[in-house]
Parts: C-alpha cells; structure tokens; sequence
C-alpha cells in the first residue's frame, strides 16, 4: 500500500511523540513545573542563592535546560538539575538521588581522587586484580577529566571542594552515561596503571545496587551486592591507629595519650552524641586525661579528616575546656589535622578553635569553609519525587571577606595514595618531628626573606598555589598592619603587600594596602603606581584621591624641586578645583615636618603661602617649621602674621606665648 503525504506527516508525527515519550517518564509540562518549583524553593528558602552565581546565569541555564527536554531522557534531565544546583556552589544544598530507582546500576568499583590520581581502592571480589590501580582513562576521557566532568554535579562550595562527594558517582552507570563518559550504560572502560606498575585495559559490566546517600563515608564500601575485597584486606592489624577507628567501622570520637611519643591524640570522626560515650561525658574524661598527663605532653593534635559534621550545637562546652586550658596550650603544642572530608561542623569547630585558641591547622584542604550555608530543609519536587536539600541558614567563623568555599590549613600536606596505602601519616609526623610550622608564624618569626624562601620550597613542591595558600589577599593586609607595621618591621610589611599584589592582582584591596603602606615609608615611587592601579581598576574611588594626589605633588617637589611643585599644583588645581586648596600643600609640609624633613617643609609652606598670602593657619605652620630647626626669629614673625589675619587663632597665640616667656626668662 503507498502511504498518502498526510498519512505520513501523521505517523512521523506518531512516531516523535512515542520517541519522546520513551525519552521522558514524565510529560515536559511536568518537567517545567518541577523546574520552576525548584528554582521557587532556593529563592525562597535558601539565606542568599545568589552569592556564589549570579541569578541570571543560573535562571539562563534552567531555560536552557527547557528547551532540551524533549531531547533527553528523564535520567539525563536529573543529572542537568544536579549540575544546575552544584552550581550554586552551597556543599549542603543538594539534589539526593535516593528513591531513584533508574540510578541504581553501578560498576563494581569504589574509585577516590588523592593529589596523585584516581586509585581503585575497593572492589568486587571478581576484580581483585585492579585493587591499587590508578586511573589512566574511564570510559571515553582521560581519567582527570572525567573526573572534573562529574565534579560538575556534585555539591561543593568550592571547586577545590569536589572530591568529597564526588566519588559517589564516579561508579555510577547512568550518571556517567548521561555526561558522555560512557557510550553504554552496561560497560564501563578503564585503562590502568596496576598496583605492580603494568598497564591493564580491563571493561567492567554494570549491575543493580540500590543508591545509598553519600554511600563514600563509610572507606570499605564498594556499589556491588557481591562479595568485596578493599585495600585493608588482610591488614586490618597493621592499621595505624587513625585507621584502626575507620575501618572496618567508624567511632565517632576516641583518644589516647602516648607518653613513649608525648602525643595526646584525639581522633573526632563525626559531631555526634554517641549512644555508647556521649559526648558530654566524653568531653569531661577526654580533659581530665589531659589534665593528670599535661607536663609530659608536647603536642595534642584533634584529627578531624573524616569528620563531616553533625550537630554544632554540641561543640561549645567542648571548646570552652580548650579556651579554659590556653595556658597550657600555647602556640607550638595544639594542632588540628584537616582533609578532603573536613566538613561543616568540623570547620565550625575549627573557625572557633582560630578565633579563641593557638591552633595550627596541618593537613589537605578541607572542603568546609569557614563562611558557609547549611541546617538543610529537605524538600520533594511534585512530579518527579526528586529529593532536595537546601539551606536555610548563613554561618561566618571567618573574616567576611573570606570567600574560599574551602579551608586550606596552615602547613600544606595533601592526601596521596601513595602514602595512604603504605599507612603513612605524614600530617602527624610533620607535626611530631615540630617541622609543621606555619608560613605567617616564619614570617614573624624570622622575617620576609625566611618566609619567601619558604614559599618557594613549598610552590615547587605543590604548584596549585591558588589552592592551598591559607592566607586571604585580606588575610595579608592584616598582617601587614597589625603585625608587621605595629612592631617596626615596615621593610616586611612593604614586601608583604607586593607579594601580595603579585598573588591577588585582581584584588582591590591588595592595592589599597599596598598604595597606603609605600606612602607611609616614603616609597613615592610604588605608592604613585598602586594608587593608579587602584583608579583604574576603579574609575569612580574618591577616597584614594587625596593621598594620589599628595603622592603626585610630593614626586614633583622630589624630582624638580618648589617650581616643579608649583608646576604640578596649578596644573592639578585646574583639573580638579574642588579638590586642591590652600590646605592641599599645608598637609603635604606638615607630613615631610612629621618625618624630620623639616627644611623642605619650610620651602612647601612658602610656597603655599605665596599661592594664597591670607592664608592663617599657613603661617602656624611655617612658625612651627621655624621653631622645629631652631629660627625663633622667623617662627615669631610668622605666628604675628598668622595672628593679625586672624586674631583668633590660639595655637599661634600659644605659640607667641611660649616664646615670649622664654625670652624674658
């Protein structure tokens, strides 16, 4: 039979929508309303969903996301709803794919992210053989990334922060499926470098297991129903005792004093109230411990790399005993180990710890910054039941600039695989071995060329720099202030804020810092060219413009002497005639009075006051300028003429006063 033209429109047509509805478990009407729902509930609950994404990017990606619906198929659209939330870069607000039958079909294989690589460090007992593997290639792309690609769904607050969550899906079938890492939801290709360094191709098949939230905590746990086999196997004795309370089970808190070593350690895995030492009881014990063995112990160190939070509201009593015990524990003995799994109450306590103790902080970066968003309210889409956390609540242990999303700790040792295979703690041998010192204590400490050589060490060993340097573009200008300037050290604080400059170019406070501090040491030079930098990154300042002014009129006086100054202040006067007055060059002689220039003070004082004769208050000051070098004739003649253009005047008439009694005496 031959097909009429509009009996073939009609079954194409027939043919599109039994295609799109295979495509999508739900009609795109129901995808739209779930979208817009859930772009509703993180304005409306969410403390500020804005401060990590502009609304308009994020508004443009879900309108982006609209317009493919028909494209994909249910699978692929939750996964793009799972990037579009990572994107508000919030590690607590998240889409949970629990209840999500579809995502329940794994490949065999527990994969995690160290510094050196994505390693297999659990699996099926079928494929003992890639335990210790490191990841070459998965699926269709190198084994990075492929990684930074499912980075992209996970939430975080920080790009720095992904390798928390981000091994709960690196196994997952249709999460890779649906990023185009793999072509086949039932094969997973790898290429391998083993653990006895030979190169393997090896295709795993997938198979059901049913989603579990954040499945990763627990460091046995493989996405298989089948017997499985983990890097600890047949090991379990030779742990180290950090280990020892992992696997193969979790103890939220535990301690021990090691007299042989000086060491009171405290490992705190979860913030928790533990049904079998609760944490009241737990704390009186841990501090009573402490206090009987304190004269023989250097160092106490809290672990916290596998603690990912819990309920703060246990964690003041507890930081009130360290408060309480500051004494004891002065710079140099207490220390708290961070990793890729410090999280929200963990950074809480560690925030508070830097705010009211000596702390030094040593290990990786913890992906719990000390500014973040969390106390979730779970919530459900209407069609599609898809779970979402959102936070409902802003906390701030850190100063409010700190915008990190991450906490990268004093003293810089990244997780490796190599190092956590061989049950190496190299965070607690640094400390023991007292080499965990922190670059602002060497700065202080020893000085700038110490501190810079030490930056350097570190920078060739770990170049990723914008990581793992604790310290702020603020951070730094504190210092320099408050610790540098304050103790007479301005050479250090001056080359502080140009390393700073060069590390946080497009900061503005860097400049600002660093413009006020060379002006401040007479470096005419540097201020001049920070204070332009400031302007251009920011035409409208009006702050600066005083002092970039007095910088200009200063580099002219140094450079051509009162008639280049004049020069250069009738010039300005022109340009800006709001700005520049008879006290413009007033100012300007009394800061070079100020630092003992006094003969060139003077020359600046007649000037201005052959600019503007009538000028008072320009007389004082040339009498002060007088008296400083000793000339009492001229200093009188000059606070007379200040006092007959203003009879009023009393620091000249106090001045006259003095004079006068010490001439009669």
């Amino acid at each position: 039979m031959t097909l009429k033209p509009v009996q073939t429109i009609v079954i194409a047509a027939l043919i599109f929508f039994m295609a799109s509805f295979q495509l999508l478990s739900q009609t795109p009407e129901q995808w739209w309303q779930d979208i817009d729902t859930l772009t509703g509930l993180i304005a409306n609950h969410h403390p500020n969903p804005w401060g990590r994404v502009s609304q308009k990017d994020f508004l443009e990606r879900t309108d982006e996301i609209k317009a493919k619906l028909q494209h994909w198929n249910s699978e692929k659209v939750i996964v793009e709803l799972m990037r579009l939330v990572a994107s508000l870069y919030d590690g607590h607000t998240e889409i949970r794919l629990s209840g999500q039958e579809r995502f329940n079909l794994w490949f065999p294989v527990r994969i995690e992210k160290f510094y050196d690589g994505l390693f297999i460090t659990a699996c099926a007992e079928a494929h003992k053989e890639l335990l210790g593997s490191r990841i070459l290639k998965l699926g269709n792309l190198e084994a990075l990334e492929a990684y930074k690609k499912v980075a992209t769904i996970a939430s975080k607050d920080s790009a720095a922060a992904a390798s928390r969550l981000t091994a709960n899906y690196l196994s997952n079938a249709i999460v890779l499926k649906a990023l185009d890492i793999i072509n086949d939801e039932k094969v997973l290709s790898l290429e391998l470098v083993t653990a006895r360094n030979g190169k393997k191709s090896v295709a795993l098949s997938s198979d059901a297991w049913v989603m579990r939230n954040n499945w990763t905590w627990n460091r046995a746990s493989v996405p298989t129903k089948n017997k499985t086999v983990t890097v600890f196997d047949n090991r379990l004795n030779e742990l180290p005792p950090y280990l020892s309370k992992l696997v193969p089970a979790r103890i939220p808190y535990w301690f021990e004093f090691y007299p042989e070593r000086k060491l009171f350690f405290l490992q705190f895995n979860a913030v928790t109230n533990w049904d079998k030492a609760p944490f009241v009881d737990f704390t009186k014990k841990l501090f009573k411990s402490y206090d009987d063995n304190v004269r023989d112990i250097e160092k106490f160190v809290i672990d916290l790399r596998f603690n990912e939070g819990g309920n703060g509201a246990l964690l003041p009593p507890f930081l009130r005993e360290f408060i309480l015990r500051r004494d004891s524990l002065p710079r140099g003995k207490l220390y708290i180990m961070t990793g890729s799994h410090t999280f929200s109450a963990a950074t809480n306590l560690i925030g508070k710890m830097l705010k009211y103790t000596s702390a030094i902080t040593v290990g990786d970066i913890a992906p719990g910054p000390l500014n973040w968003y969390s106390d979730v309210i779970e919530l459900k889409l209407p069609n599609s039941n898809l779970l979402i956390n959102i936070s409902s609540m802003f906390w701030m242990e850190g100063h409010a600039l700190d915008k990190r999303g991450c906490y990268p700790p004093d003293y810089y040792l990244p997780e490796t695989y190599k190092d956590f295979v061989a049950f190496r703690d190299k965070p607690l041998e640094a400390i023991l071995a007292g080499t965990a010192l922190p670059l602002k204590d060497i700065l202080l400490d020893q000085g700038w060329d110490k501190f810079k050589a030490e930056f350097e060490i570190r920078k060739a060993q770990h170049s990723d720099v914008e990581n793992w340097f604790p310290y702020t573009h603020f951070d730094l200008v504190l210092t320099a202030y408050f610790d540098l300037l304050s103790s007479g050290k301005g050479d250090d604080a001056l080359e502080l804020l140009k390393f700073n400059a060069v590390l946080y170019p497009d900061d503005f406070l860097s400049w600002y810092g660093l413009a006020e501090v060379a002006k401040d040491l007479d470096k005419t030079d540097l201020a001049l060219s920070s204070y332009e930098t400031l302007i251009k990154m920011e035409p409208q300042i009006a702050d600066v413009r005083p002092s970039y002014h007095a910088i200009l009129l200063l580099k002219s006086f140094r450079d051509s002497g009162v008639k280049g100054l004049a020069a250069m202040f009738e010039k300005m006067k022109t340009a800006h005639p709001t700005e520049f007055n008879e006290n413009s060059l007033n100012v300007m002689g009394y800061g070079l009075l100020q630092k003992g220039k006094a003969q060139d003070a003077i020359s600046v004082f007649v000037l201005n006051l052959e600019l503007f004769p009538d000028y008072a208050n320009g007389y004082d000051s040339l009498g002060e300028a007088w008296l400083k070098i000793g000339d009492k004739q001229k200093a009188r003649k000059a606070y007379e003429k200040a006092l007959k253009l203003d009879p009023g005047l009393s620091s000249s008439k106090k001045a006259l006063e003095e004079l006068n009694k010490k001439g009669r005496g």
